[in-house]
């Protein structure tokens, strides 16, 4: 059981990783144009579809497999680089699912033309929300490198 789990685990840190530094990105590159923005709202929809329906649940399925190998340690004897990718990889997660939720949520609105509580440009919303991702995605590899290469 504890194979399919680390496959599962693994297979939902591709999907993170890949996802968010691919769509971090290329939101970044877009808010730089922002005349062109309102006309590419359609991609950014796309984007946004993708991080909710594909990656968020990528992020739980994590936490899940991970939580279940975690629990086949002895808690004793585990090693701080295996403390520091349950703990520290939980708070990134859900973190990560927090943040990109609300400003998927901000985005939504201002592409609907709703009035937001403080008011930013699609250009600045799109900018925070693709900077949440990058730094998700950096974070996330800073405790594969340390978890990987037994650091600490």
């Amino acid at each position: 059981m504890y194979s399919l789990y680390y496959i599962l685990h693994i297979v939902g840190i591709a999907v993170w990783i890949g996802s968010f530094l691919v769509l971090g990105y290329l939101l970044k590159t877009l808010a730089k144009e922002q005349r062109r923005l309102i006309d590419l709202s359609p991609v950014i929809k796309k984007i946004q579809k993708w991080v909710m329906v594909g990656v968020v649940p990528s992020l739980v399925l994590i936490l899940v497999s991970g939580s279940f190998m975690i629990f086949e340690f002895n808690r004793d004897s585990m090693p701080l680089y295996l403390k520091l990718m349950e703990q520290g990889g939980t708070l990134i997660i859900l973190l990560t699912i927090i943040f990109v939720s609300i400003y998927s949520v901000k985005i939504t609105k201002k592409l609907q033309g709703i009035q937001l509580k403080k008011d930013k440009s699609l250009a600045q919303l799109t900018k925070i929300y693709a900077n949440y991702l990058l730094i998700s995605t950096l974070f996330g590899i800073g405790v594969v490198i340390v978890v990987g290469l037994r650091l600490v």
